[in-house]
């Protein structure tokens, strides 16, 4: 006996009706007619499986009728596609077997009992990639939304527990690239990827979104949105809850009121939130300095926006770090922007990590820098960013074994983070490592051969190496790529002179003094050139300069094996006492 034909076969946002052969998406009518009609029936009657195109010809196309039937085969299933929103190169509904037939991949459900076949059920989810949301707009004014929902989905995501998320800059490699979801996902080693398009009109947002599983490419979730920009929160809240219902998550009453967590109840101060991380991202002067006027917007239209002071602090931060303003004039404010942070929202992982870089960075309170550190992991275990910088702290304090398993699990999150990459190979530079500092900084110019940052910590690997003019070469490339940047000015002079090119090193040096006439210069950099050069009162001069300013190079003083040459000196030792580094990393390594 024949089992009934089901009433509905429902897939993906829609349902069929297979008796009457009416397609609906979300309740609403989509016009199929003719053979793409019969095509769904027979590919749903069994769904992952595969209907031949002979099968086809055979029961669709009778011989008796004279038809090409080539043609209107591909026209019926340019047609069906077309309903259904379908891609024959990147498939969500049917798959195309090259000269052999079709196959429908997503999952079908029908009502109990019926006869209707079942792929076999998706493999669990533990792993997931946010890739960028397109920005649907021709406006690039309007590319920060679509940025900043996939970052505030990505930081959403990450702290349910058992589900590993891809952090932001690895997935962000992959903007604005014509690729294969899957392909992509199998790259990362994900089991699901979300994609997404956003579309602002005016007051009006439009999100669309979809959930697919990379093995098969089926369609685990898909759902369009039309609301007002004001509901922007209420679109980020429901699109989370979704996903991790799609996903069977197991959420803690605690981890509902996590997805459902509004910083701020003002759609306007979001708006700007999203624009400072916009350009935050980009870590470039004028960027920087765009980031915290937003990050200010934000905070006068919600003094109690906690994520916008964390944004602030972060770019205050940065402009001390990167060398572009004097650290006393930008890390005291960084500080009160993160204490003002923990104070409004003490479970900000961000927040912590921010004030444990600024204690470690400028106050060069060691023990408060780890709590802080420790106490971000805490509260948000999947925080790659949070793992890198805790292993920064390790490194500066000679904890390198430390320093290496917590670099690794911010690439395990992070994979193709290029910063992750090069502070691997930095930490195992300052560990005296040197073949291990090798293997990351080429590792990480396969990904980014015009990263500046790996060219000049590979010369810096290659100088302790002894291989001189290969230093010369990458560190040569390092200052082209860095537009001259005062750190590779003085790596170039440290590793001339110890190449025996003692006149160019001076020129260096001479380079940097000009530099300095110009615009901010770390003492520290022209403290390591003149360490190059033997001249030792010069640069203990230039790292006591540096102690005056709280200069954040100054972390490295324990590590730095290109000042090696001055460890013995009286004034060295003091500074490394005043800052309190010598006797924690002495305790470090004995095992106290």
């Amino acid at each position: 006996m024949t089992p009934p034909t089901p009433r509905t076969v429902r897939f993906g946002l829609f349902e069929f009706d297979p008796r009457s052969g009416e397609l609906r998406k979300q309740g609403r009518k989509v016009r199929l007619e003719g053979q793409p009609v019969q095509i769904l029936i027979k590919l749903l009657d069994r769904p992952g499986e595969l209907i031949t195109r002979e099968e086809l010809q055979r029961e669709l196309w009778p011989a008796d009728t004279f038809v090409n039937f080539e043609q209107s085969l591909n026209a019926a299933m340019k047609r069906l596609r077309h309903a259904l929103g379908d891609s024959p190169n990147n498939p969500r509904f049917v798959e195309t077997l090259a000269r052999r037939g079709y196959r429908f991949i997503a999952p079908v459900s029908t009502p109990a009992g019926s006869a209707v076949s079942h792929p076999a059920p998706a493999p669990a989810v533990g792993s997931l990639a946010v890739l960028p949301f397109g920005n649907a707009e021709t406006d690039p004014g309007t590319e920060y939304l679509a940025d900043g929902i996939t970052e505030t989905l990505i930081n959403h995501l990450s702290r349910l527990p058992g589900l590993r998320v891809m952090s932001r800059s690895t997935v962000f490699r992959y903007k604005d690239k014509t690729l294969d979801p899957r392909a992509v996902g199998r790259r990362l080693g994900v089991d699901a990827v979300l994609l997404g398009r956003v579309l602002q009109r005016g007051e009006a947002l439009l999100v669309g979104t979809e959930l697919v599983e990379v093995q098969n490419g089926w369609q685990l979730w898909g759902e369009q949105y039309n609301r007002p920009l004001a509901d922007i929160f209420a679109v980020e809240e429901e699109i989370s809850r979704e996903i991790s219902e799609k996903l069977r998550v197991r959420l803690t009453g605690e981890d509902r009121s996590r997805l459902a967590k509004r910083y701020t109840q003002i759609t306007e101060a979001y708006q700007d939130y999203l624009k400072g991380r916009y350009h935050l991202n980009r870590l470039v002067e004028g960027g920087l300095k765009k980031a915290i006027e937003c990050f200010e917007n934000a905070i006068r239209r919600d003094p109690n926006y906690a994520l916008a002071y964390t944004g602030l602090a972060d770019a205050l931060g940065m402009l001390g770090f990167i060398g572009l303003a004097l650290s006393a004039e930008v890390m005291p404010k960084a500080e009160e922007a993160a204490r003002r942070a923990i104070e409004i929202d003490d479970s900000l992982p961000e927040a912590h990590a921010s004030l444990g870089g600024i204690f470690k960075n400028y106050e060069w309170d060691w023990a408060a820098a780890e709590r802080e550190f420790k106490r971000a992991l805490e509260l948000n275990p999947n925080y790659a960013n949070g793992h890198r910088m805790f292993a920064s702290y390790l490194a500066a304090v000679g904890r390198p074994e430390e320093s290496l398993r917590e670099i690794r699990l911010a690439l395990e999150l992070d994979p193709l983070c290029l910063p992750i990459h090069v502070e691997a190979a930095y930490n195992a530079y300052m560990a005296g490592d040197y073949p291990r500092a090798l293997e990351e900084a080429l590792r990480t110019l396969e990904l980014e051969p015009q990263f500046a940052p790996a060219q000049s910590i590979l010369g810096q690997i290659y100088e302790q190496q002894g291989r001189y003019e290969e230093a010369v070469t990458a560190l040569e490339k390092a200052r082209v790529l860095a537009n001259e940047h005062p750190a590779t000015l003085a790596a170039l002079a440290h590793v001339l002179a110890g190449a025996g090119r003692t006149q160019e090193a001076r020129e260096m040096i001479d380079q940097l003094a000009e530099r300095s006439q110009q615009q901010h210069v770390s003492p520290f950099w022209p403290a390591m050139a003149y360490a190059g050069v033997g001249e030792k009162a010069a640069a203990l001069d230039a790292l006591d300069k540096a102690y005056e300013q709280h200069d954040v190079m100054l972390v490295w003083l324990g590590t730095e094996p290109r000042l090696d040459s001055l460890r013995t000196e009286p004034r060295f030792i003091e500074i490394q006492r005043r800052i309190g580094l010598t006797p924690l990393a002495d305790a470090a390594r004995s095992g106290a």
